[in-house]
């Protein structure tokens, strides 16, 4: 539950504009999804980072590494048996970068 609030509560700062510790948030949820094994979690947190490093960083090198390791944790054992929104939103992220 802990990776999901200090997600959750990063993307409400980053709606209100609050990016002070959006980032420290969102990696606080990575670490614990990464540490404990919730890759469906993990793949969520790393679109967000994707998102943030795109957006405020202006950093597409590592948005697409983010985009890349979500898809990597949505896919599972692949369909018909993967988190289909996480792996097709990582999808649109990547093609969108390599254009």
């Amino acid at each position: 539950m802990e990776a999901n609030i200090l997600l959750e509560i990063a993307r409400l700062r980053y709606t209100q504009g609050d990016f002070k510790d959006v980032k420290e948030k969102a990696d606080e949820a990575l670490t614990i999804t990464e540490r404990s094994g919730y890759v469906l979690q993990g793949a969520d947190v790393n679109l967000f980072l994707a998102q943030y490093a795109l957006e405020q960083e202006r950093d597409t090198a590592k948005a697409k590494e983010y985009a890349e390791q979500a898809k990597k944790l949505a896919t599972c054992d692949g369909p018909p048996y993967y988190y289909k929104v996480a792996y097709e939103e990582a999808e649109r992220l990547l093609a969108s970068l390599n254009v």
